[in-house]
């Protein structure tokens, strides 16, 4: 048996103030098995390695260094391993853990509060990818593609004013090159979404308002002023500018979207479903059979709440 396994059997167990017989009774093993491996004399069944080393708050392969560290918890070994790495696949076997603990009802305040770093960890590190990502798409299609160079600093920008601590910042950048290109409806349309994400919802009101005067045929205005009139509180003239974005570009649906959603916040169930009905029809037509099934399961829910009220 490999001398470091033993040696760290003995050691962890005496770090969990154990003994040998309450660690046999929690694997179901005899208190001699457990001996037998701290002596090097056997080696424990390959399938009781994974059982053991969350037992010990260790990984599989922790057994066999001879550096070994213990943890209270193997929650906190994984987490310890993705601050090393930052890999996806660490990330993920640290939430898989939290979720069993969580299902058997073994987390307590601790283990929470542990969870919370994790996720705040890894928003931390996709946000930077992110960034990284639309920037190397930018590179990458400035030349020979165009439109998805547009595409990539649109969603640049909004994630940034809407994830990010640089939205006021972007805002007043975005301001310069509206000034700079008046006549460009697409920078007007990325200045109302900075302010839209950064929460300045009269300020997204007021120039998509103003965008409307100079490019009334570009629908993305309208859209933006929907939504923002939603947040606004007034809902009518939402209504009114997302039915208009349909309008003038029948193939952008989410005008119809915001219509069907504000409908269902606002617990109108039955204008809700006769929104998300439509958005249905129009999908069967275009035979879009998997984007239909979520409008198609909204309806339903707020079928089920009329049904419920009545």
């Amino acid at each position: 048996m490999n001398e470091n396994v033993s040696k760290n059997l003995r050691k962890l167990r005496l770090e969990k103030k154990l003994t040998q017989e309450q660690v046999a009774e929690k694997l179901g093993v005899s208190a001699q098995s457990v001996s037998r491996w701290e002596t090097a004399a056997s080696f424990p069944d390959i399938m009781l390695l994974p059982e053991i080393s969350r037992l010990y708050g260790v990984l599989v392969d922790d057994l066999f260094k001879d550096d070994l560290q213990g943890y209270d918890k193997l929650s906190d070994r994984l987490v310890a391993v993705y601050y090393d790495t930052m890999r996806w696949e660490d990330f993920t076997a640290a939430v898989q853990e939290y979720e069993r603990m969580e299902k058997e009802g073994t987390m307590e305040a601790w283990d929470y509060y542990k969870r919370t770093w994790l996720f705040g960890r890894m928003i931390y590190v996709s946000t930077k990818k992110i960034l990284e990502d639309y920037d190397k798409t930018m590179e990458l299609s400035k030349k020979n593609d165009p439109e998805l160079y547009l595409d990539a600093r649109d969603g640049k920008l909004i994630f940034q004013c809407s994830s990010t601590a640089d939205g006021p910042q972007c805002v007043e950048e975005q301001l310069q090159v509206v000034k700079e290109h008046p006549e460009d409806s697409r920078e007007w349309a990325r200045l109302e979404g900075a302010y839209y994400n950064t929460k300045q919802y009269e300020e997204c009101y007021r120039v998509a308002k103003e965008a409307i005067t100079k490019f009334p045929e570009d629908s993305e205005h309208y859209c933006n002023a929907g939504d923002a009139c939603k947040e606004l509180g007034k809902y009518k003239e939402a209504y009114w500018y997302w039915e208009k974005r349909h309008e003038l570009d029948p193939e952008k649906l989410d005008g119809l979207y915001g219509i069907a959603f504000c409908r269902e916040e606002l617990g109108e169930y039955d204008k809700a479903y006769e929104a998300w009905m439509r958005i249905v029809g129009i999908l069967n037509e275009w035979k879009e059979e998997i984007d239909v099934k979520f409008p198609m399961r909204k309806a339903e829910e707020c079928k089920a709440k009329m049904e419920k009220q009545e």
